[in-house]
């Protein structure tokens, strides 16, 4: 028997700790402290979170990469024929549609060159549209067999489309030449909802359901489908992206809803050891085997959930909390600033606080109290340099303190009291922005230079109790919050400021109040706070748009302080269904080798 010593001139490594060259894939060595033997292999992938659809829906045509995709068309609440675009990052919405709203049609192409045909409106469609990268158009080349929930591959002007449902479940094939649709040979199994991957002359059709779902999979030499080796999981309605020897089949309904992912090496199926985040039916797909993409979908509700898919070596890892240490005081409501390692937490209630507490990365030590004594105020600076603002004493206050790392001093007031606000910034730049009056929400802003406040332009939307990040009163964000004075009670909006005015720019993806921030003006942290239940959920904004976060906050919480950077940032105190001194730690995104536990079996 052949040793591995004779296949790779050395013999398997003792390592305490895993490599992390990517030069280690394909070999295999013991960890001595897992007891583990371990590898490094490329022809695995997993699953990470991209920026949300703007319309949630489910049978959408799709086409393109994973980072230039077009979704359009589907059924949110109705029939619909919006038209998004995305960049790798986030979702657009095309000022224009499809010409003729419908489900279940076929998509191929590019995001600037695609087609859309076929689907379900009330009744099987054989319409025909053709997309130039801004508008849709439609052809008078109409398919020869009105259908919905069929496979699909190729492009604008070279396009095959197979099985489905007319009449009844079909196994008939039309080849599109950019001018007509032409009949040509039928699959061996007829079935609707299957998976579809590569060009014109070289697909490959998995999945679908005949009605029961199948594994059945076939490739088409441009001329006749041949029955090749199955999918492992029988799945209808599933996503599909590649080619005919490289290709890519994820979730479908199962039933009830799968996150399977399998991958095509030209002659089988390998499933994947993780699937999807989402298990769902009927999304939209787009990509290669290698970076793919899933949008959308349904799995009891119609979901405008994105992810993005990477085969190879170096893989995403999502961002996550941790346990930190517990503070001295129980609180909510309460303001802080600083980093990770570093940070200030100071008032809160109830009752109304002044106690300051000082974070070195592992624990917290209580330090020089406030003068005022507050709850639901604002804060921004570091754990040396520190400004507090605002807030509630007897009554909504201006009181605003600077902290120097051993006392704070009392020194300009704001020019409008008001408690629940937000703000952002340094000890001698800051932002105070919203908050709530005597007598209204309010979107009154203020900007400090060290020394005095002065009032500036307004925030577009009226809040409280929303989150803000910012490193200046030059450059900041404000998103989310409420106005119980409605409509809505809960925001999802976000605005940027430029140092001049305020500028609605991409909102959130869940709308919510009493959340908190952390992170400067392009690449911002927004978590916890009020969906209409205390939350954990956790977004990443890149200065476009908002990605959720898969991993949570282990503790749901609201009206907490936090603060840090986009990749380390730390949350305290807060309100769950009491009064918490919880901490957690946020690490950010990043990347790792894709690691594999070598067993037997």
């Amino acid at each position: 028997m052949t040793t591995y010593k004779q296949l790779f001139g050395k013999y398997v490594q003792n390592f305490d700790t895993d490599p992390t060259s990517p030069e280690v894939e394909g070999e295999i060595w013991y960890n001595a402290t897992s007891g583990e033997f371990k590898t490094v292999y490329g022809g695995y992938g997993v699953w990470s979170a991209g920026g949300n659809l703007n319309t949630a829906r489910n049978g959408m045509g799709s086409a393109g990469s994973q980072t230039s995709a077009l979704a359009f068309g589907g059924y949110s609440t109705t029939f619909t024929n919006v038209t998004e675009l995305y960049n790798g990052t986030s979702w657009t919405n095309n000022p224009t549609g499809l010409n003729s709203a419908r489900v279940d049609l076929g998509g191929v192409g590019t995001q600037t060159a695609a087609l859309g045909f076929g689907g379900y409106f009330p009744g099987n469609q054989s319409i025909t549209e053709s997309w130039n990268g801004s508008t849709w158009t439609s052809l008078p080349a109409t398919m020869n067999t009105a259908r919905a929930i069929f496979g699909s591959a190729g492009t604008q002007t070279a396009a095959l489309a197979f099985g489905g449902v007319g009449a009844v479940v079909v196994a008939l094939t039309e080849s599109y030449n950019g001018t007509s649709w032409t009949a040509v040979t039928a699959l061996n199994t007829a079935r609707y909802g299957l998976a579809g991957a590569g060009s014109q002359t070289a697909s490959l059709a998995f999945g679908g359901q005949t009605p029961t779902a199948t594994t059945a999979t076939e490739k088409w030499n441009g001329t006749s489908w041949t029955s090749v080796n199955s999918l492992n999981t029988a799945r209808g309605r599933l996503g599909g992206a590649g080619t005919q020897t490289a290709a890519l089949a994820f979730g479908g309904e199962a039933p009830p809803y799968s996150v399977a992912t399998e991958t095509w090496n030209g002659t089988s199926w390998t499933s994947n050891p993780t699937g999807l985040g989402t298990a769902r039916y009927g999304m939209g797909s787009a990509g290669t085997q290698t970076a793919g993409l899933s949008f959308g979908g349904y799995n009891g509700a119609r979901l405008s959930t994105t992810e993005e898919w990477t085969q190879g070596v170096i893989v995403p890892v999502a961002g996550s909390w941790s346990s930190g240490g517990t503070m001295n005081t129980a609180r909510t409501t309460l303001a802080g600033g600083g980093t990770q390692t570093a940070g200030l937490a100071f008032g809160g209630g109830p009752p109304n606080s002044a106690a300051t507490e000082a974070y070195n990365g592992s624990s917290w030590t209580s330090v020089a109290s406030m003068n005022t004594a507050r709850e639901s105020l604002a804060g921004c600076g570091t754990q040396t340099a520190a400004l507090a603002f605002g807030g509630y004493v007897a009554s909504r206050s201006t009181a605003t303190e600077s902290y120097n790392g051993t006392s704070w001093t009392t020194v300009n007031s704001l020019n409008a009291a008001r408690n629940s606000l937000s703000g952002f910034g340094i000890q001698t730049s800051a932002i105070a922005a919203g908050g709530d009056t005597p007598s209204i929400r309010t979107n009154a802003s203020e900007s400090w230079n060290g020394t005095s406040w002065t009032s500036t332009p307004t925030l577009g939307t009226a809040r409280y109790i929303a989150g803000t990040a910012g490193a200046s009163n030059t450059a900041g964000i404000i998103f989310g919050g409420g106005d119980n004075s409605g409509p809505p009670p809960l925001i999802s909006a976000t605005e940027s400021w430029n140092g001049t005015s305020w500028t609605a720019v991409n909102s959130l993806n869940t709308a919510r109040k009493a959340l908190a921030g952390a992170g400067i003006q392009t690449s911002a942290l927004a978590f916890g706070g009020n969906s209409g239940s205390v939350t954990g959920a956790t977004e990443l904004w890149n200065g476009t748009s908002w990605t959720t976060n898969p991993n949570s906050m282990a503790t749901a919480r609201q009206n907490s302080a936090g603060f840090g950077t986009q990749t380390l940032s730390l949350v305290a105190g807060g309100y769950t269904t009491t009064f918490v001194g919880t901490t957690e730690e946020w690490t950010g995104p990043s990347t790792t080798l894709n690691y594999k536990t070598l067993t037997t079996s």
